[in-house]
């Protein structure tokens, strides 16, 4: 079966969770192909991983050219990230559509979802929100992303002191999504309590990014010494969660960031409980699973749920562990999303 994901991403799986998403599935779903339209870069394409990426600037060219392969080499289109990209909802008319929701930017089109013979989600309230909308019952979903679990295993189990270390990994790409992010948030709550170590972990992006130098600014300007800020590609990061106690989701806005982080999925299969902003809607999880903190989205409510996670530490990280072992399963995903294919093809 020959599956085509289709995608605005930036094609950079070792930095953008979109991309791992979508790449992981292509590798295991041979001989699939990922077609991307995105503005960081002009054209991109590799034979051996099996991708092609253009610009928006193409967008005449890409209205002819997406039918095309549409109707010579596909079986299945599956279309992953946002509600409705423009591009594809304008060209793919001819095979059976997947689309797969992994951020709730952009505008609710009922009648692209009734194109879709399955539309998945990665949360509850996108869901119930695309029910109210009308969206038949049956077509929708929830199919959290899968992962490697046998990559992300717990730390060993440790009492923690006065000083916990937080691991801030959601880095935003652009200067404009640092407050969304949350970023200035947790700059503020380090200044408010120096006890607490934070970790930011910044990814060097190939095309460029603005969020770097204000972020430095920030720190600079708060004389924060208990922010530690990494900017690099991490090979390894079961070992920097393991070096962590919990890790952070601190969106100011719902629209702050991927709904479903897979920081917050490794972080939970390391056994590190989620911070996480109320606004944010993964926040409903955390607190189903008792395998975190949700807190106000301000400095002093962040400053104050790290201590309620202290308090109830050991319990919080084994409900992580669980939780990651009953909802994240790479397996469990790629046998979903098989019959799925199978069911719509």
């Amino acid at each position: 079966m020959r599956i085509v994901y289709w995608n605005t991403s930036c094609l950079e799986p070792e930095i953008e969770a979109i991309s791992k998403e979508i790449f992981c599935l292509a590798q295991h779903f041979t001989p699939s192909w990922i077609v991307g339209v995105n503005p960081q870069y002009r054209f991109r394409f590799s034979r051996k991983h099996r991708y092609a990426g253009f610009h928006p600037s193409f967008d005449l060219g890409l209205r002819a050219l997406i039918p095309l392969i549409e109707s010579c080499a596909v079986n299945v289109n599956h279309v992953y990230g946002e509600l409705c990209p423009w591009i594809f909802y304008k060209t793919l008319k001819r095979r059976p559509i997947v689309l797969t929701v992994a951020s709730e930017k952009g505008e609710i089109r009922l009648d692209f979802l009734e194109r879709c013979r399955k539309v998945l989600v990665q949360t509850v309230r996108l869901y119930t929100t695309l029910i109210e909308q009308g969206v038949e019952r049956k077509k929708v979903e929830v199919l959290y992303p899968g992962v490697d679990l046998s990559r992300w295993k717990p730390r060993a189990p440790r009492q923690l002191d006065r000083s916990p270390k937080v691991l801030f990994a959601t880095a935003p790409r652009t200067r404009e999504e640092l407050e969304g992010r949350g970023v200035h948030l947790l700059l503020q709550a380090a200044k408010v309590c120096p006890e607490i170590q934070y970790h930011l972990l910044y990814r060097p992006w190939r095309s460029g990014y603005t969020s770097l130098h204000p972020t430095q600014e920030a720190i600079t300007h708060y004389d924060l010494h208990n922010v530690t800020l990494t900017n690099a590609l991490i090979p390894e990061m079961a070992a920097v969660y393991h070096q962590c106690d919990f890790v952070v989701i601190p969106y100011t806005r719902a629209d702050g960031g991927k709904e479903c982080p897979n920081s917050l999925i490794e972080g939970l299969a390391c056994g590190l409980p989620v911070l996480i902003s109320r606004v944010a809607p993964f926040a409903y999880f955390v607190e189903q699973y008792e395998c975190g903190v949700v807190f106000d989205p301000t400095p002093s409510g962040l400053v104050a749920a790290i201590e309620v996670g202290v308090s109830r530490y050991q319990r919080l990280s084994q409900n992580a562990c669980r939780a990651a072992h009953q909802c994240f399963s790479e397996t469990t995903v790629f046998q979903r999303l098989e019959e799925i294919y199978r069911q719509v093809a």
